[in-house]
């Protein structure tokens, strides 16, 4: 009983306190940043944190200017199953992280985004691990509805940062991986010194992304039809208090002077993948799908109050890259049900309301 109690307060006392609290807590008054001549057997305290932003992202202001300062290294691995529209992110580990708490430790995790359109629709983040600077993850996160135009088009920010229960979580570093260096199918493994935060372009604030969607397109001769799946959606941005939306999707096809062409899928309740599966069905006849847009929004349902647009977007002949491609592949091979992914915009089509 006694000697063990004896012990684990021994290890309290050694994880805890890094050294005598009060020289080091003068010198990081003094000295925000390090001069280089000073004794190693301190933990490195790096700037004084503002505390004045509210939100959950990274702080990057008061970021040592000294490029000597190595901020660590991140070992990770890439893949992109082209089949499924899958790009897999195996964070393995990082080494060496710059210390960020007072204890010279950090809390380090990972978040990734894709750059351009980064917005919490496309973060995805791995979990925190406490008190170390060479944390080992071994996560794999997956993006859904990755296409081949986002892998010519999108760069992967991988950051790793800090998270802090007092303060804001803090940014350390960062690295960037262009997707067009990944060969379909074929995992690529990566061990790369993290850089400091790069400024984000400022991106057309109408293009913003909400999700992925999943459709198919069928054009049936024999009814003379056009069959419209909605089969699923991924990683929607959340527009409910609890981090969830309740999704449904609706689907016009325009111009529609009598509005007799809306359909609505289901309601998925507290869910950003939600999996529909439905199919709507149009009469037309084939020769006028040529002057015909299929406009599909994804809804947010809220009881009692106006439902929120969570994102949306169109195919048909006046639309570009894999929407007119879609469209296209439909007229081309009749009878033949076509599947893709597409982006979500926050740019509400012929701005529709319910």
């Amino acid at each position: 009983g006694i000697g063990r109690g004896e012990s684990g307060r021994e290890h309290m006392a050694i994880d805890v306190c890094p050294g005598p609290i009060q020289p080091i807590k003068q010198i990081s008054d003094y000295f925000p940043r390090y001069p280089r001549g000073l004794p190693p057997a301190l933990p490195h305290v790096g700037p004084l944190r503002s505390a004045t932003k509210k939100d959950e992202e990274p702080d990057v202001e008061g970021y040592d200017s000294d490029d000597s300062t190595t901020l660590g290294t991140l070992e990770f691995s890439l893949l992109y199953d082209q089949e499924n529209n899958a790009l897999h992110c195996t964070i393995n580990k990082a080494k060496g992280l710059k210390p960020m708490d007072h204890n010279g430790l950090s809390d380090p995790y990972v978040k990734l985004h894709l750059l351009p359109g980064a917005s919490k629709a496309n973060k995805l983040r791995t979990k925190t691990l406490h008190n170390t600077l060479n944390p080992v993850w071994n996560e794999t996160l997956t993006y859904y509805g990755i296409t081949d135009e986002d892998m010519v088009r999108k760069t992967l920010r991988i950051s790793v940062c800090d998270e802090d229960k007092f303060r804001h979580n803090e940014f350390i570093g960062e690295t960037r991986i262009p997707l067009k260096k990944l060969k379909p199918n074929q995992t690529k493994n990566f061990n790369n010194c993290l850089e400091k935060q790069l400024p984000v372009k400022t991106e057309d604030k109408s293009l913003e992304e909400r999700g992925r969607i999943m459709i198919s397109l069928k054009y049936n001769t024999q009814k003379s039809c056009l069959v419209v799946g909605i089969i699923r959606c991924a990683h929607l941005a959340a527009m409910d208090a609890n981090g969830f939306s309740d999704p449904y999707v609706k689907t016009y096809l325009k111009p529609d002077e009598n509005k007799k062409s809306k359909h609505k899928t289901a309601v998925k309740k507290k869910t950003l993948n939600p999996e529909f599966n439905e199919e709507f069905c149009y009469d037309i006849k084939y020769a006028d799908l040529t002057k015909k847009t299929l406009e599909v929004t994804v809804w947010d349902y809220d009881i009692g109050k106006s439902n929120d647009f969570i994102g949306g977007v169109s195919l048909g002949i006046n639309a570009n890259g894999e929407r007119l491609k879609h469209w296209f592949d439909c007229l081309k091979n009749k009878d033949k049900k076509i599947e893709r992914w597409h982006t979500l915009t926050n740019e509400l089509p012929g701005s529709l309301n319910d």
